[in-house]
């Protein structure tokens, strides 16, 4: 007895469950989901009560059966072996991938003290394969110093978490929430479907009691107390924590940081304690891999002890550590990690992320439908045999639903996988019943065939690249000849800058720009001879409109300034409307600072040089944050050496309720823009738009950078429709009559064939 490995008791095991859900998942949440807005939080809803009744029903499946390999022993008792297999080789594969995703988030918040860690390419690739064998080595104690190390490193999850869940709500800005509920103008079931995989990502860890339950004390009642214990707390977590959150940090700092907990820390306190709360999230992120590459190791002795692995990765020290199998997995996490060097291996990596989420939802199904088989052959009671069987239903359409919303390619990438591990199968099964040296070389040689598709195969297209059929175009094609052979075209446009492009209340982009896209598209139906083409209109972050043209998500960006920091990722079109920044003030403003910004005082200086000093530095102002008139504000305040405080917004909307408010003295945009804000504004008597224009800076359309063919095509539409004066319908639509100077504008925009 004295040799016996020592074993998880139920609180060790809740902390493995908690610490693998929330050091993985709560960590970067609240960026994940700022990306969306705050609308987000509503798939909470649905993800909780999902995860539950998942949860449930791992824990019903751990009564029945208390075998060693959780999930796939469960797949075992309704499909046989090859149940057990794929179940297996599904969430093996999604852990050793998860683990380098997990090791590189890590990586980002220890960097924020050790900022060489990720200084370039390779660096960030050695700091990730040095995090993978810190916590492989760490797991050579064996599942007790696990647990123990475990219960440890959840701390800098439960104190700031725990903190922001309760204690957050005191520095909570109904405002801030307001104008980060929807953002991107996704409509109610849009911004729900589109978070349902982040919130999964949460609660993927819900199993690892079930996967680690051979190395539990009694797993027959500590697998279900853990598995409902964790899901439940952290589901209650999350939604206190994200939800308050938004209401602290502007949701687009938010969705920009690599350590939410920390920014919104040094915001609601000082930047002392966010640097210490971004080392508690650091310290969790390591616990929660140290937990996962132990869940990996005894995932893979389990397979092995069934005779179903190599069985090198049976063997264990007498702590209970698969010593050889976590070394070996080492090895390959390692070379996957190398993918971080290039960009293009990179890009394949990220599929692989997307793909991990498939190949643990599918373990979930399969075993969960195994249920019904293990009640019926365990003769449970009707009244509970109907209770679980409802439960383990709504946790099968919630699993298959989130399917569903991981995308097609991520969908599609899991069917190769599953496909992949047929085929592997196919090779060890005659071997399955032997031991001995003779089963050993056919495992080894499946184990070898593992390891090379492991790092080469199953790489999916990104869920972003066109979609085109068997014979899709190289991701470099030119949009024409994407357009051509896939019969669909995607315009990319960052909603909410009214009259320009934005989203009505049916959910149409709409607007004098849109009307310009539109009619590109109509030419690109008529031109290459595509009566049934399909137009996706595709909303796009602001900070992300350059990155979709880039990776082709897009074909045609509907707007932007034209700027030379711009002309570094796009190609712009001719020039579409006569923009420039303009300045938005309360009526009753002081009328010394109306004369100073309108240029009353001295005509014959720049504005704010001849303008008085205090006045101005009094004041705050405002833009829209990582848009040219941000830049242009910054550039005007440095050159006249001005105090004045300066508060970036993250929207249009924003920036005009500031002003109404009193927070903002001055909003600067794009005057249009703030034009039609006042015109729709419930307090538009109450607002002022200038009339002096500061800058002229023309609006254009986006191709990608170097699509000559594409650029050429919309250059000579809008040309025709300029000569043709056909634009002029949708100017006095959307903007009234123009001007002479507008009508020169045009004229001059006209370029001859």
């Amino acid at each position: 007895m004295a040799n016996q490995p020592k074993k998880m008791n139920v609180v060790q095991l809740t902390f493995i469950v908690t610490v693998n859900m929330m050091g993985s998942g709560i960590i970067m949440l609240p960026t994940n989901m700022a990306k969306v807005g705050a609308i987000s939080l509503l798939s909470w809803v649905v993800t909780a009560l999902g995860s539950m009744a998942i949860a449930y029903g791992f824990a019903q499946a751990g009564i029945l059966n208390q075998r060693a390999g959780g999930m796939a022993a469960y797949a075992e008792d309704a499909y046989g072996k090859p149940g057990y297999f794929q179940v297996f080789f599904l969430y093996f594969l999604s852990l050793a991938i998860a683990n380098v995703a997990v090791a590189s988030s890590a990586l980002g918040y220890l960097a924020a003290f050790f900022p060489v860690l990720t200084s370039s390419p390779i660096a960030t690739c050695v700091g990730v394969i040095a995090l993978l064998w810190i916590t492989t080595v760490a797991n050579f104690g064996g599942p007790k110093l696990t647990g123990r190390i475990g219960s440890v490193t959840v701390w800098g999850v439960i104190l700031p978490v725990g903190f922001m869940s309760f204690a957050g709500w005191f520095w909570f800005h109904p405002g801030i929430f307001a104008a980060a509920w929807n953002p991107q103008g996704l409509r109610l079931i849009e911004g729900m479907g589109s978070s349902i995989s982040l919130t999964l990502w949460a609660f993927l860890g819900m199993e690892s009691a079930v996967q680690n339950s051979s190395a539990v004390e009694n797993p027959k009642r500590d697998v279900p107390l853990a598995c409902l214990f964790g899901t439940l707390g952290a589901a209650v977590v999350y939604i206190l924590s994200t939800t308050a959150i938004q209401g602290i940090v502007p949701n687009a700092d938010l969705a920009k940081s690599t350590g939410p907990f920390g920014l919104a820390f040094a915001q609601m306190f000082n930047p002392a304690v966010g640097s210490i709360v971004m080392g508690l999230a650091a310290m969790a992120c390591v616990g929660s891999l140290l937990g996962w590459q132990f869940t990996l190791a005894q995932t893979a002795k389990d397979a092995a002890d069934s005779n179903m692995f190599p069985s090198i990765f049976s063997k264990a020290s007498l702590a209970g550590a698969p010593i050889a199998g976590m070394i070996i997995m080492g090895i390959v996490q390692s070379l996957m990690a190398l993918s971080t060097i290039s960009p293009n291996l990179s890009e394949q990596f990220a599929a692989l992320v997307n793909l991990a989420v498939v190949t643990n939802v599918v373990p979930y199904i399969v075993s969960l439908s195994a249920l019904f088989v293990m009640m019926r052959e365990a003769g449970t009671e009707p009244a509970a045999y109907r209770r679980n069987a409802v439960v383990t239903v709504i946790a099968m359409v919630y699993s298959t639903y989130a399917l569903y919303a991981s995308g097609k390619d991520a969908v599609m990438g899991g069917m190769l996988v599953m496909a992949i591990g047929y085929v592997i199968y196919g090779l060890i099964a005659p071997r399955l019943g032997l031991r001995g040296a003779k089963a050993r070389k056919p495992a080894v040689a499946a184990a070898s065939i593992i390891a090379f598709l492991l790092l080469c195969a199953p790489a999916p297209r990104p869920a972003h690249a066109a979609e085109t059929g068997a014979t899709a175009p190289a991701a470099t094609a030119g949009a024409l000849a994407r357009i051509k052979q896939s019969g669909k075209m995607n315009i990319g446009y960052v909603n909410g800058a009214s009259p320009f492009v934005y989203r009505d209340d049916a959910g149409h982009a709409v607007g004098y720009l849109a009307a310009l896209c539109q009619n590109v598209a109509d030419q690109v139906k008529s031109e290459l001879g595509l009566p049934a083409l399909t137009v996706n209109w595709t909303l796009v972050a602001a900070d992300d409109r350059y990155r979709a043209l880039q990776e082709r998500r897009i074909d045609l960006l509907c707007g932007d300034s034209e700027t030379l920091t711009g002309r570094g990722f796009i190609s712009y079109s001719l020039p579409v409307y006569p923009g420039g920044v303009g300045a938005l003030l309360r009526a009753d403003a002081a009328p010394g600072l109306k004369q100073v910004l309108s240029g009353d005082t001295l005509p014959h200086q720049p504005v704010w040089r001849g303008s008085p000093a205090q006045l101005l530095n009094a004041q705050t102002f405002s833009s829209v944050k990582d848009s040219p008139t941000q830049r242009w504000l910054a550039d005007r305040i440095d050159h006249f050496q001005l105090t004045a405080q300066v508060v970036d917004v993250s929207s249009f909307n924003e920036g005009v309720q500031r002003v109404i408010n009193r927070k903002t003295n001055v909003f600067f945009a794009e005057r249009q823009i703030l034009q039609d804000a006042v015109k729709r504004s419930p307090a538009s008597s109450d607002l002022v738009v200038l009339q002096r224009r500061f800058t002229d800076v023309p609006v254009s359309l986006g191709v990608a950078r170097g699509d000559e063919d594409m650029r050429l095509f919309v250059d000579r539409t809008l040309s025709k429709m300029f000569a043709s004066g056909q634009y002029r319908g949708l100017y006095v639509k959307w903007f009234g009559e123009p001007d002479e100077d507008t009508k020169n504008f045009y004229r001059l925009a006209v370029l001859p064939e």
